[in-house]
């Protein structure tokens, strides 16, 4: 399974000659579950992620790039029903306290 990407633009991923960047593996994560959700919720069409993508860059230009990424895919599967919203949060929260692990 494959995403396919801007290769420029404001959705474009960091890229080291030609290979993706990842500064850590939870991008690496994210990145496969974004193209995971768009694969099975989405038949492939990566535009409602683009264009999630291109807004939460927008909204925060000095955001990190793969913590915008993270932000517009947990609002995608927000708006399409795969997660409640406030899911997300209430998961990391309690993978934070001790009492759960």
């Amino acid at each position: 399974m494959t995403l396919d990407l801007d290769i420029d633009g404001p959705a474009a991923p960091p890229r080291s000659n030609g290979e993706l960047v990842f500064d850590a593996p939870w991008q690496a994560r994210v990145f496969g579950l974004a193209a995971a959700v768009v694969e099975t919720r989405f038949g492939g069409d990566r535009e409602p992620f683009r264009q999630r993508l291109i807004a939460a860059i927008a909204a925060a230009p000095d955001r990190p790039y793969w913590d915008s990424w993270a932000v517009a895919l947990e609002e995608l599967v927000t708006a399409d029903g795969l997660l409640p919203p406030g899911a997300v949060d209430g998961r990391l929260a309690a993978g934070r306290n001790p009492a759960n692990h």
